[in-house]
């Protein structure tokens, strides 16, 4: 009899059938609720939102600009494209836009959220959003529908950068930032455009070696991060069982592993991270093959190393760039639990290390920085 079962392969690509039919379905229902606002805010003035008045070309300039520099009655906008969004959700696009929107609330500017899996239709943009930034390579910035006409649509790649340069649509964009150097010079090449380097950060506010243990993470070394139906490194170069040390793995997806279902602990809200890395003493950072070879650095490399605990990853080319050289690098399982054993047998080398990055992080790798680099990149291109 043939075998009926689904492969992984089977799997994902009905999963992806299923998510162009879905997002088909948005982007018409979305563009659908647009038309019929915009016919009743022409015929009957009954627009669901205050319709923008028409400015020209200099009015608009000159009122972005005063926005920016805290002048005029209403506050510079910003509206980030994710995942999803709101509490419960696990995107890590979500936490990383939230972070960065946070650092700039403190401009005195508003923030706001377009999630693809949420109620609207992520490409209907409300009127008084300024500032619209993606954080998604599926996002099409030709659809979007606004009224304001001096929106600045900004791309923000962090990963998947093949993908970033598949977009046809890409160069609609006002604004194009990137990750890391190697991610800069490589949509420079493939898509003819040179972004701006902006690498994700920490927030120190929430992640400091100021959070006590919880002894429900308590461990000497844990893993944070998800399973995607994508490979990742540490199914291959992890053996918990050969090591002499206690370790968890938190995040999704991982109960179907045999060599991690003794660690495994489930799914932990990204307000509890704090606590994770306050309760073990060696994070692995496992980057996935969408950042590694460009050099992205993930968010828990940052906040680890913020909270006081030690970070050693596959990343080579982001440890070189990002951290000067200065983070542990494995790229097999030899050198993986080599380095280990080696931290945590040595405590005042490991120790030693995590003063040296901890000192990197909050000297070049907040988020305040980011949003601080943000704002004037802003004011230039309006000059």
């Amino acid at each position: 009899m043939k075998d009926l079962r689904f492969t992984i392969r089977d799997r994902i690509t009905s999963n992806k059938y299923l998510r162009n039919l879905r997002n088909n379905y948005q982007d018409y229902m979305g563009l659908t609720r647009y038309k019929i606002n915009k016919w009743r805010n022409i015929h009957l003035n009954q627009s669901v939102e205050e319709s923008v008045p028409e400015l020209g070309e200099e009015e608009r300039k000159q009122l972005l600009n005063d926005k920016l520099n805290d002048i005029g009655e209403h506050p510079l906008k910003v509206a980030f494209v994710v995942t999803e969004a709101g509490r419960n959700v696990s995107a890590g696009d979500y936490f990383t836009a939230s972070e960065l929107g946070d650092s700039l609330k403190k401009f005195g500017w508003e923030i706001t959220f377009l999630p693809k899996e949420g109620p609207g239709n992520w490409y209907y943009v409300p009127g008084d959003v300024d500032v619209l930034i993606s954080m998604l390579e599926s996002y099409d910035p030709r659809k979007v529908r606004c009224q304001n006409k001096s929106l600045i649509k900004i791309a923000w790649a962090r990963n998947w950068f093949e993908r970033w340069c598949f977009n046809p649509n890409l160069s609609d964009y006002h604004l194009i930032f990137a990750s890391s150097e190697t991610a800069c010079d490589y949509i420079e090449k493939e898509a003819g455009i040179k972004p701006f380097l902006l690498p994700i950060a920490t927030n120190p506010e929430r992640f400091n070696d100021n959070t006590p243990p919880n002894a429900e993470y308590i461990c000497d070394y844990c893993f944070t991060g998800s399973y995607w139906d994508d490979p990742r490194d540490i199914v291959e170069m992890l053996n918990p069982d050969t090591l002499p040390y206690t370790f968890k793995l938190f995040g999704e997806n991982w109960e179907n592993f045999p060599q991690f279902q003794d660690y495994y602990q489930g799914f932990v809200d990204y307000s509890c991270m704090p606590e994770v890395y306050a309760s073990t003493k060696i994070v692995i950072d496992d980057a996935n093959r969408g950042s590694k070879k460009f050099g992205a650095v993930n968010s828990r490399v940052y906040d680890a190393l913020a909270s006081g605990a030690l970070v050693i990853t596959n990343g080579e080319i982001g440890a070189k760039e990002t951290f000067e050289g200065e983070l542990s690098v494995w790229k097999s399982r030899a050198e993986l639990h080599n380095l280990i054993e080696f931290y945590l047998n040595h405590d005042q080398e490991r120790e030693e290390k995590i003063r040296v990055l901890k000192e990197l992080v909050h000297t070049k790798h907040t988020y305040q920085k980011r949003a601080d680099y943000l704002k004037k990149t802003l004011k230039n291109l309006i000059v």
